[in-house]
Formats: structure tokens, sequence, C-alpha cells
């Protein structure tokens, strides 16, 4: 069975469908995979698509980790807004607007 949303190889491939204003294109960048390679260069080249690899369905979990600290409360509410949140990540945001 083929997959709905095709694999998104590149993070070139990813800023370009998320640009789009095609909404099948448009969708595939919330909806489809990405390697691993391609997730760590994304936000770490690229942080203006945080918010934005937190919205994709498949963001792993280590990706998830990462962006749970980013600097923007937009990004660290996408995180924890999602259902496959992983329940330390929510635990650690509660810690977070804790404050020190």
């Amino acid at each position: 069975m083929m997959d709905r949303f095709p694999e998104i190889a590149s993070v070139e491939e990813f800023i370009r469908l998320r640009r789009s204003e095609n909404p099948a294109e448009y969708d595939r960048s919330a909806r489809a995979a990405l390697p691993l390679t391609v997730w760590w260069q994304l936000i770490r080249e690229h942080p203006e698509m945080r918010f934005w690899a937190a919205h994709n369905r498949t963001c792993p979990p280590e990706i998830l980790a990462e962006l749970i600290k980013d600097a923007d409360w937009r990004v660290r509410v996408r995180v924890l807004g999602r259902r496959s949140c992983p329940p330390e990540l929510l635990e650690q945001g509660r810690s977070a607007r804790r404050g020190p």
C-alpha cells in the first residue's frame, strides 16, 4: 500500500511545501514523514520553521524534545498541544511555565 503522503526528502522540499498556496502541498508538509537527519537540519538551520516542524504529525519524539526548549512560546505550546506529546515533555512544559 502506498502512503498517502510520500516522504519529504529535504529541508528545501519541506519549506517549499509549507509555503505553497496549493492545499495539497501544504497538507503534505503537515502530514508527511521526513528522515531524522532532515528533521535535525530543518530545526537547526531554519528556526523560522520550528513551529511548522512541531505542527507536522510525524514529528519524532527526539525532535519534539528539542522543540519543547525553544525560546518561542508558540513552538512550545504547539508541542504541548499535540495528542502524541510524550508525558515527560508535558511535565517539562508545566515546569517551564512555573518558572525558576
